[in-house]
């Protein structure tokens, strides 16, 4: 009893720190006035789905205020539920999704404790809570979170639904694997979790998540079939509409590889690499699943898939708070330097604005340029290891 008054202070410190860490991010951001230019493109997709126009012709795409074409490039199940937003005024639409982004990062540092486990079961309610705020306002400093908010991104909510299904427990009447059907059917990257259960042996989840993505396929054939056909078989393949791949705001191996080799679109080279640390990393998730480590499993999957992507812009990797917190509990040291790696905006610092590969980059801002992909890939080196324990690490 002696502790409970320290106790009350530290609650009352998380949850001041959570409050300034949000009014700080809400002044900053109104001063900056974003565009959230992605979501006028979602908004631009459901409009254009309502009005019968071709989804992925450059007439529903928007430019920019530099000049470039953001075309549709998600599939158009997920054009289909864009659908829903697309009659709200934009400037309303902004704080709508500004709202609804913060509130799904609390759901994503809440199911990524849960799923973590441990950590937060012996606090009271009050500590749970302040605890869970205080992340959360962190977390709006980590330069893929404060991106996905700019833009008006759905990274958030893939995550969010991607950790919902793997929180769920067996008896639950959402089956697993549902969630990450459904997110790989608006964004094809969460497909990889469809291989890691399936190379795990993990039958139920694999048929699941597999038919229902199929299913949101077979949805977006139903109602717009002219647009799946031309998606499936023609936009899917062409990388070109999504970006360029050598600029910098592409923190895959794929960037990483073209900004050294000053290779436009390095598919070869990409390719083998892409293949190994595939091979690599679903291993290490695979061995951390069989040994009872699920959660090490599923996030080593998770930082892969951003890997071997041909595009991950830096704002798809909100699955650093996830990272960060497993980090927190198993390696504190590791945590400090992944956090400190994504809270830095030090990709920023690197020229963006480019017409091709710049051959000016000196070794330093080379190295500041792929920060994310050597981050994951140094994450997936300590899954690897983890991995050849013979029980997992309980946390603390």
């Amino acid at each position: 009893m002696a502790r409970l008054p320290d106790r009350r202070r530290l609650t009352l410190l998380l949850g001041v720190f959570a409050g300034v860490a949000l009014a700080a991010y809400l002044v900053i951001r109104t001063l900056a006035h974003p565009t959230m230019i992605d979501m006028v493109v979602y908004r631009a997709e459901g409009s254009a789905v309502l009005h019968g126009q071709d989804l992925y012709s450059p007439a529903v795409g928007v430019n920019t205020a530099g000049g470039n074409q953001l075309p549709a490039t998600y599939p158009p199940f997920a054009a289909m539920l864009f659908a829903a937003i697309s009659w709200i005024p934009v400037g309303v639409l902004k704080v709508l999704v500004t709202a609804a982004n913060i509130v799904l990062l609390a759901t994503v540092v809440h199911l990524a404790a849960k799923l973590i486990g441990g950590w937060l079961d012996r606090p009271t309610f009050a500590e749970r809570w302040a605890l869970i705020a205080a992340v959360t306002g962190l977390a709006l400093w980590f330069e893929p979170v404060w991106t996905t908010l700019r833009y008006g991104q759905i990274n958030l909510a893939l995550c969010a639904l991607i950790l919902f299904d793997l929180t769920r427990p067996p008896t639950s009447k959402w089956p697993r694997g549902l969630g990450i059907g459904l997110a790989t059917g608006i964004k094809l990257t969460p497909g990889v979790f469809i291989l890691w259960f399936l190379l795990a042996g993990r039958r139920r989840e694999t048929i699941v998540s597999a038919a229902s993505a199929l299913g949101t396929m077979a949805v977006g054939f139903a109602v717009l079939p002219h647009a799946s056909v031309k998606f499936w078989l023609h936009e899917m393949w062409d990388t070109s509409k999504v970006g360029k791949t050598y600029i910098t705001d592409n923190q895959s191996l794929s960037g990483m590889i073209a900004r050294v080799t000053h290779i436009d679109d390095p598919k070869a080279l990409w390719a083998v690499a892409a293949v190994i640390v595939l091979a690599v990393g679903l291993w290490a998730a695979v061995r951390n699943s069989r040994r009872g480590d699920d959660t090490l499993g599923a996030l080593a999957c998770a930082v892969t898939g951003l890997l071997i992507s041909p595009i991950s812009w830096s704002h798809h990797w909100v699955w650093a708070v996830p990272v960060a917190m497993l980090l927190a509990v198993r390696a504190p040291k590791l945590a400090v330097a992944w956090s400190a790696v994504f809270l830095s905006f030090l990709i920023w610092a690197v020229p963006h604005k480019t017409v091709g590969p710049s051959p000016d980059l000196n070794p330093l801002q080379m190295l500041l340029s792929s920060l994310y992909p050597l981050a994951g890939l140094a994450f997936l080196l300590w899954a690897w290891r983890e991995s050849t324990r013979a029980q997992p690490v309980s946390a603390s």
